[in-house]
């Protein structure tokens, strides 16, 4: 079963007790920034047990291990360091007990620690501690090294492992010179011995030079003074090899200063790091944003536009009674609309009380309150029930609304019928009381000087960024009185109109851009918090309205002589144009979640992140044909996808709950959207409809009217 690396990071931040940055990279060993509480993990390809050993030994280091120098012989220092973390960690939680015990033992299996064919006691003092602290109880010492052993398993402070390990090694040190002399003492007395050979009598060092002559190799005759030069320096070399202290076969002891097993133990953990495929892990942040140089006030929205449209300058008459028809013409459309929508919102103010109804009676709690009533005396002698009772409901959660309503180039022939659809649910939220917001998402003529939007706070390296040309339009709020709101309504009815008919000229300013949905996302915390501080709501309904996929999210990075591009200081990156692994992470929660930097899941990948950071409803209505549902469904089961196409074809609209990154999305087609009870086409072959085109038109036109209301329960059911 293959180790998920989110989840090995959550283990870590639980075991910390704290929100460490836990972080996965192409690195050989761990590490932990202290100051920054930054733990660096390498990625293991291990099995879960030792995979969750060395997570758990590494959160023991960053909880007790503190940063100061160390002015101790280092291998000693790790392994009384080890001993007394990992002690902390079992003390602290009693069930890695068993991981530790069971992931050690099977590194033993693997000779992580390269002793497994040699005698573990014959190993130097220090290994024998670190075997012993890690799970091996085949381990002897004499009385003279348990003192050490009790010393290192009664570690408080880290002082006290700096301590022990100077006293220890100032004991290995100590064993290495007694050990140097008895060989010195040893090889002393076997020069002073005779040599026996099969080739070559017995002689004493004195008799070397008298000595018959040996042939060399090229047949003349040896050199006695060369023979002893000879074995003098073969003497020497000898001597010289035991003035370094080492593990050698064939010496009768160990170097006590070396912590072999240490060495070996951290070698070994470096083969099982996963090798790198040349795709880096690259960690990217949430940025700091001031939302309100993004917002474009409704108030503004509404002057422009109304300049735009009731100042127009005209060469002549014709000209003016030509341009105030048309304006006559598209009020009279909007207001004709509006007169038809009631129907609609009226149904919804409808669902959404019943819902809010039944809720309240789910609430309700009746109890008796121990007075007596009077009115049911009477009943004393058929039941005990004589008491008033009291209901009591708890107080309902204030709801909010953010629409955020796409403003791209793709919409330009849905946008009209689109923009109904936002007309309903702010006429409906006027009507129940609702507090709401509708936002724009706008990336169109506008060009700062720099690579940095103004709503950037403190731009850091691998901060997730707004385009710099991204606008958030405010076009209507709660705040607003009736007069004005409607003023707004049908302003920005007449800009969609225009850009639509083409009978009007719109205004640049808010012409169709981009679909920076993905900016507007990273918003939606702020512009959350800006409504509940204002009207003290607790339940947000964040509702998505788009036609198609975001834009690509991009990210900060620092600029360098090899950029091309960019500003003095910064240049931005897209996601989708790189082959590295991204790992969005969000300051303040710490949560973190690898995610897909194709740009066809761009919508899914960061709505599902801010859902899980937040605690809104995040509703998604995307506006698309049949085919473009049946694409966004293809990372679904078959089942589910074969049970969403056939909902499509029923009812005309598909709704998809969890999967999509948003809470619930829906599919509405883009034919025939926004059709209203004026709204029944007949198509005749003749002069006169006949009764049977009058009988398709009408059913034709009832089963859209279903299909709306259809389309209004579910999405009551998701902000009641």
């Amino acid at each position: 079963m293959p180790v998920t690396k989110e989840v090995k990071g959550t283990l870590a931040k639980l075991l910390a007790t704290e929100n460490l940055t836990v972080e996965h990279r192409r690195v050989s060993t761990a590490s932990f920034d202290v100051n920054n509480r930054v733990l660096v993990l390498p990625v293991w390809e291990a099995s879960e047990t030792v995979y969750d050993l060395l997570v758990g030994h590494e959160v023991g280091h960053a909880l007790y291990t503190p940063n100061v120098p160390v002015n101790a012989p280092k291998g000693f220092v790790n392994v009384i360091e080890d001993a007394r973390i990992e002690r902390l960690m079992k003390q602290t939680y009693p069930g890695l007990r068993k991981t530790f015990y069971e992931g050690y033992r099977e590194l033993w299996h693997k000779d992580f620690f390269g002793c497994a064919d040699e005698d573990p006691n014959g190993l130097a003092l220090i290994d024998r501690i670190n075997l012993y602290f890690k799970g091996s109880n085949q381990i002897e010492f004499t009385d003279e090294e348990q003192v050490f052993v009790d010393r290192a398993s009664k570690t408080n402070s880290f002082q006290d492992v700096l301590d022990l390990s100077n006293d220890l090694y100032d004991y290995a040190k100590s064993k290495d010179e007694e050990n140097e002399e008895l060989n010195q003492e040893k090889l002393d007395l076997d020069w002073d011995l005779p040599q026996d050979t099969d080739e070559q009598e017995e002689v004493t060092p004195d008799q070397e030079g008298e000595s018959e002559p040996i042939d060399s190799d090229d047949g003349e005759e040896g050199d006695g003074n060369g023979e002893g030069e000879e074995e003098e320096e073969n003497r020497e070399a000898y001597e010289s090899d035991l003035d370094i202290p080492s593990y050698k076969e064939g010496t009768d002891c160990v170097s006590e200063t070396d912590c072999k097993t240490d060495v070996a133990l951290q070698q070994a953990l470096e083969t099982i790091v996963k090798e790198n495929d040349g795709r880096e892990t690259i960690y990217l942040e949430l940025p700091k944003l001031d939302v309100e140089k993004a917002i474009v006030s409704y108030k503004e929205v509404q002057e422009d536009l109304y300049y735009h449209f009731e100042g127009q300058a005209f060469r002549d008459e014709d000209e003016q009674t030509y341009y105030n028809n048309n304006i006559e013409y598209a009020r009279d459309h909007y207001k004709l609309y509006k007169k038809d929508a009631q129907k609609s919102v009226n149904y919804l103010v409808k669902q959404f009380e019943m819902k809010k109804s039944a809720n309240e009676y789910q609430r309700t709690a009746t109890s008796k309150s121990g007075v007596i009533d009077t009115n049911a005396l009477h009943k004393y002698k058929l039941t005990d029930d004589i008491f008033r009772r009291i209901q009591v409901v708890p107080e309902g959660k204030n709801h909010g609304l953010i629409f955020l309503l796409d403003w791209s180039g793709s919409m330009q022939y849905e946008l009209l019928e689109t923009l109904k659809q936002c007309y309903n649910l702010v006429w409906f939220c006027r009507k129940v009381g609702i507090p709401f917001r509708v936002y724009a998402f706008q990336n169109a003529h506008v060009d700062y000087d720099s690579q940095i939007h103004p709503a950037m706070i403190d731009p850091q390296d691998h901060n997730l960024t707004l385009t710099n040309d991204f606008r958030l339009l405010e076009f209507f709020s709660s705040k607003q009185n009736a007069r004005s709101l409607e003023m707004s309504m049908e302003q920005v009815y007449l800009q969609a109109f225009a850009m639509n008919n083409g009978r009007i000229c719109y205004s640049r300013k808010y012409t169709l851009g981009g679909t920076p949905l993905d900016c507007a996302v990273l918003c939606a915390r702020q512009l959350v918090s800006k409504l509940r501080k204002e009207d003290k709501v607790t339940k947000v309904n964040v509702i998505a309205l788009t036609d198609g996929e975001s834009n690509p999210l991009t990210y900060l990075k620092k600029r360098t002589e090899e950029t091309y591009y960019g500003d003095k200081d910064w240049c931005t990156r897209y996601l989708c144009h790189s082959r590295d692994r991204f790992v969005l992470r969000d300051p303040i929660t710490k949560f973190s979640k690898e995610i897909n930097s194709h740009s066809n899941f761009t919508t899914r990948e960061i709505v599902g992140f801010f859902k899980q950071i937040t605690d809104y409803n995040w509703i998604g209505i995307r506006i698309c044909s049949k085919r473009e549902m049946q694409r966004e469904l293809r990372s679904l089961s078959y089942e589910e996808s074969e049970s969403i196409t056939k909902q499509w074809a029923k009812e005309k609209f598909a709704g998809v709950k969890g999967s999509l990154g948003f809470t619930e999305s829906f599919f509405i087609p883009d034919k025939n959207l926004g059709l209203g009870t004026q709204d029944l086409e007949v198509k005749q072959k003749g002069e006169e409809a006949t009764r049977a085109e009058l009988n398709r038109a009408f059913k034709k036109h009832m089963g859209s009217k279903m299909a709306n209301k259809t389309i209004l329960n579910a999405f009551i059911n998701q902000i009641a």
